[in-house]
């Protein structure tokens, strides 16, 4: 027997699936994302306990309480049991996939604004402090800029681009730049090809600038509702602009130095309520001289539909540091993000 057939009839079932939906709205955060996870949440617990009446009777009202979600709402309802959607409901999926791909043969059709049209980006803009240690030990002002956008369902594009500025006693201490661009396309559902290509402007590291460009195959290990996992491996190159030093009594002068290498990285997120999450992204360079090692994590705690409180940790090793500079260095951020 299942939870809603303890309630009589149909129309006792309504008025208890509609006091359920009461509830999810009353506990849901402002945004209808989230809103409409803990209807999918019931949804599921319906098809679980294979009750059919209660898995329609919430459905309905999801979508009446949530228009604008609709088609997310019974794309999830789809994922969870095809088989109990109405033909009406099927038949509105595959108008709205083909609407979208119309739009999007028209939206490239418009030449190069396709790529420009800002409207289709997802961004992010971070400003807050850091603390680090390593080649400086300070407190200072991190920015950072991210932007996201997806070309159809086989293509992704990522930016990133990270600032850290820290003055001591009157002294600039450390001044860093860093902007990652990764293009992903994915031919197959497991798999992925991905091009990363970094660069690094630290002055204090003993480099005038570090370039990694890397190609890569990747999968992703598992997917679900609240978290994820990706790897991905492949050869690349480096280019490194090495400061002049001296060392032992004896000036060693700039010089660039290239160096082929096998790279390894991970993405793992993880959402741990509607409002906290938690990223950390790992990186592993095994060149012919050196090797680098890259840990970034981050938790991210939504205020509202558009900002969030974030804290961040990055620790970064090089096992042939140029003479004068630390091995290891560390940064701690706290930021405050704005979604656009």
């Amino acid at each position: 027997m299942t939870f809603m057939r303890l309630f009589g009839n149909v129309k006792t079932q309504k008025i208890v699936a509609s006091l359920l939906m009461i509830s999810v709205l009353s506990s849901a955060p402002a945004y209808a994302s989230d809103a409409t996870a803990g209807v999918v949440a019931m949804l599921k617990t319906a098809s679980v306990a294979n009750d059919k009446a209660t898995f329609d009777t919430l459905l309905k009202t999801a979508l009446d309480t949530w228009p604008k979600n609709r088609i997310q709402i019974l794309r999830s309802a789809k994922t969870i049991s095809e088989t109990w959607m109405s033909q009406a409901y099927l038949d509105e999926l595959v108008a709205a996939k083909k609407a979208e791909e119309a739009a999007e043969a028209a939206s490239r059709a418009r030449g190069i604004m396709y790529y420009l049209d800002p409207e289709l980006w997802q961004g992010q803009a971070q400003l807050g402090g850091s603390s680090s240690s390593g080649d400086t030990d300070e407190q200072g002002v991190s920015a950072a800029l991210s932007f996201e956008r997806a070309f159809g369902p086989k293509w992704n594009h990522s930016l990133n681009l990270k600032f850290d500025l820290a003055r001591s006693e009157g002294a600039t201490t450390r001044q860093r730049f860093v902007g990652q661009y990764e293009v992903m396309w994915k031919p197959w559902t497991d798999i992925f090809l991905l091009n990363f290509t970094e660069l690094e402007l630290d002055k204090f590291s003993g480099y005038d600038y570090r370039v990694v460009e890397n190609l890569a195959v990747g999968t992703e290990i598992f997917r679900s509702a609240n978290q994820s996992l990706r790897i991905e491996a492949g050869p690349g190159i480096r280019i490194s602009g090495v400061e002049e030093t001296l060392q032992d009594g004896m000036v060693v002068p700039a010089h660039t130095e290239k160096e082929f290498l096998g790279r390894v990285s991970s993405t793992y997120e993880l959402k741990l309520t509607d409002n906290l999450t938690f990223k950390d992204r790992a990186s592993a360079i095994f060149g012919a001289q050196s090797t680098t090692l890259e840990n970034w994590a981050q938790f991210s705690a939504r205020i509202n539909s558009h900002m969030q409180a974030r804290v961040s940790f990055e620790v970064k090793y090089d096992s042939l540091a140029p003479i004068g500079t630390a091995a290891w260095d560390t940064a701690t951020r706290a930021t405050l993000v704005y979604d656009f």
